[in-house]
């Protein structure tokens, strides 16, 4: 068993190769016994076959069947000696398998079993023989066997063998049976020497065929354990990275909401055990937008990069520091004497927060709202502490009070926006809750469908179906925009995939906010998500206000074009409603624009609107943009916009946003523009 024990501690290449060897020796002995049992029984065939010619053309000539009937006289024994030397020499000079017929002992029966002739005991000449192998021959049969000695008795046949036994039937022309038969006891030296030459090459051939035959098989087989071992050792890796990836903020390379939420699952369930508390802290940096807005994003990420290291430095080992996107950033203490520890540790890191932080030579200062929460007086699992702390943290940001410890009874009374956050957190991580509506966009000149805007739709399981107004500005005041707008776009491409294969191409828009657009990574999410679905990027539109672009113009049109260059097409949405430069206006990579419908609901009543709405038309145009015109609800604002030269309206007057479902009946009754045509990305 110790061999076994240590066989199961090497490598798997190691045991294959013992084993294998192990299993090639028993193939090689099982064969080389079987071989040199076929060996030995050719041998004596070729034996036997050579005592059959001998016999039936050196002997039986000289006997008749009256000879065999009455006997021999002596000068028929002397005939009978003169033909087996005659035999004798004729065979040996053949170079036969026995090397020379040269007899040890031979006999000659009648059909009686009688003894007519024994050439080394004269004496037993007229006994009955009893073998069993006399019989045989008597019966028709060529027998043969190997014995130690001449006797026929029962043990002749034990023991090494040196002779060979042949029984030969004496049978001539036109008759049924033998009239006799010879018994003949042939040298075995030179059968053991024939099979002994053949055993050796036989044995020297297998063995180096099994040889050969291993040493291949093994270079196969490490050739391609060594390929297995580098093709795991690299999913190995890549395993590693994806999982990092899935735990682990790109940005800072801290632990996400992932990663955080499992080990504060962890701490609960010990602290649940131990009786003791756990508490969770979720900072927000104030004033983060201005210094992105005022230096750009490069150097926004670079604090944020600082910020972790700069938390760590005042927290314990067992303590954890995540980021959970955005500039919030979250602290899990699995071990507090209390809420006075808990403040304690808040103020220390608002300290450490608040010393200057030197990004390329540039100082800043940054202050932190702080949310704390404790188990489980807050909360009992990780959603309720995180809501409750969300809540908290805002409070702390609009009472600008630093750290706001959690308390029911005073942040009931919180506006609905503060608690709408651990909802949506909560409905991001289900299914079912968060889903879309979609509102046709219509080519003016035709009323097919141009396209359609995708809105997002909340049903919220207590609170029923929640307005988008109310949950939108809550989610773009925080990093839960940028998985709020991910959650849509692959919503929106789930469902433009069953289009597609329905055989509609249309294109969809979903908006983005400020925060995506400040958001480095969203072009490559853009591109995941694109590929995954296998949606034409051409399918898809961005639609961006003006207000977002101007707020970080150079940082968003690096976003912008990275998008442009995916072959996604762009929109500015809310046009004229915001301070957009003529200039950037001109060197943004969009592809069109959208009125506003404040412009075109009042354009058949107010001479103003109707300026405003004619300028923006001709502005796009003489920009190379399709124009689109919102708020479109009466036929009045269809003729009015055809006289403008507008290309696409959209509405209540074409349709309410609906259900993917009531859509598709529409695009089947309407048609598209884009009907047949599924563009490719390029």
């Amino acid at each position: 068993m110790e061999p076994l024990r240590r066989l199961r501690a090497t490598s798997l290449l190691t045991r294959f190769a013992v084993l294998s060897l192990l299993l090639t020796i028993a193939v090689g002995v099982v064969l080389s016994s079987t071989l040199t049992t076929v060996i030995e029984d050719r041998a004596r065939q070729q034996a036997e076959d050579a005592a059959l010619m001998a016999v039936r053309l050196g002997l039986q000539p000289q006997f008749s069947r009256a000879d065999l009937a009455a006997g021999f006289d002596a000068a028929r024994l002397a005939d009978v000696e003169q033909a087996v030397d005659d035999a004798s020499a004729q065979f040996g000079e053949r170079g036969t398998a026995l090397a020379a017929f040269d007899p040890v002992e031979l006999k000659v029966f009648g059909a009686d079993r009688t003894i007519l002739y024994h050439s080394e005991h004269p004496e037993l000449v007229g006994e009955i023989s009893t073998s069993g192998e006399l019989r045989s021959a008597l019966a028709g049969y060529v027998v043969s066997g190997f014995a130690h000695s001449a006797d026929d008795g029962a043990d002749s046949e034990d023991g090494a063998h040196q002779l060979l036994e042949v029984y030969v039937p004496l049978q001539y022309d036109g008759v049924a049976a033998p009239d006799g038969a010879i018994e003949l006891y042939l040298p075995y030296a030179p059968v053991a020497a024939a099979v002994r030459d053949d055993v050796r090459t036989m044995t020297v051939t297998l063995g180096v065929s099994l040889a050969v035959f291993y040493l291949v098989v093994f270079r196969l087989i490490a050739s391609a354990s060594t390929r297995m071992r580098r093709q795991a050792e690299a999913l190995g890796a890549s395993a590693d990275r994806d999982r990092h990836r899935s735990t682990h903020d790109a940005l800072t390379g801290l632990p996400n909401w992932v990663l955080l939420r499992d080990r504060l699952t962890q701490a609960l369930a010990a602290a649940a055990r131990s009786e003791s508390e756990v508490a969770l802290l979720l900072i927000d940096l104030d004033r983060f937008k201005e210094i992105n807005d005022s230096l750009g994003h490069s150097y926004g990420d670079k604090l944020l990069g600082q910020v972790g290291p700069r938390l760590r430095s005042v927290l314990r080992d067992m303590d954890t520091v995540g980021r959970l996107g955005g500039d919030e950033f979250a602290v899990l203490l699995p071990s507090v004497d209390g809420v006075t520890e808990a403040e304690a540790v808040a103020e220390r890191l608002r300290q450490a927060l608040h010393q200057p932080f030197d990004v390329d030579g540039v100082i800043l200062d940054v202050e932190a709202s702080i949310g704390i929460v404790l188990s489980p007086w807050h909360g009992a699992d990780s959603e309720e502490l995180r809501r409750n702390a969300d809540i908290a943290m805002y409070a702390a940001k609009e009472l600008k009070a630093g750290a706001v410890v959690f308390q029911p009874e005073v942040h009931a009374t919180t506006p609905v926006r503060l608690s709408v956050l651990g909802d949506l957190r909560r409905a991001l991580d289900n299914d079912g809750e968060l889903f879309l509506h979609y509102q046709p966009k219509v080519a003016l000149d035709g009323e097919r469908i141009e396209g359609m805007e995708a809105l997002l739709r909340w049903q919220h399981p207590t609170q029923g179906l929640i307005p988008p107004g109310e949950f939108i500005p809550v989610a773009e005041g925080t990093g839960i925009i940028l998985r709020l707008t991910e959650r849509v776009l692959d919503l929106a491409l789930a469902q433009q995939r069953c289009w597609v294969d329905a055989g509609t191409a249309v294109p969809v828009a979903v908006n983005l906010s400020t925060r995506c657009l400040l958001d480095a990574g969203l072009p490559d999410r853009v591109q995941r998500l694109l590929a995954e679905h296998g949606v034409p990027a051409a399918l898809l539109r961005l639609e961006v206000t003006e207000s977002a672009v101007m707020g970080d113009a150079a940082r968003c049109m690096d976003v912008l074009q990275r998008l442009h260059d995916l072959g996604v097409h762009l929109s500015i949405d809310d046009f004229g409603t915001g301070y957009s430069s003529m200039a950037y206006l001109r060197r943004l990579p969009v592809d069109e624009l959208k009125i506003d419908r404040s412009f075109v609901l009042g354009m058949t009543t107010t001479s103003q609107d109707l300026v405003l709405v004619r300028t923006a038309i001709d502005l796009g145009h003489n920009l190379g943009l399709t124009v689109v015109a919102e708020g479109v609800e009466g036929g009045e604002h269809v003729v009015a916009l055809r006289a403008l030269g507008c290309d696409v309206a959209q509405g209540y007057h074409y349709g309410r946003p609906m259900a993917a479902g009531p859509m598709s009946e529409v695009l089947s009754r309407m048609g598209t523009i884009h009907q047949g045509q599924v563009p490719s990305d390029r």
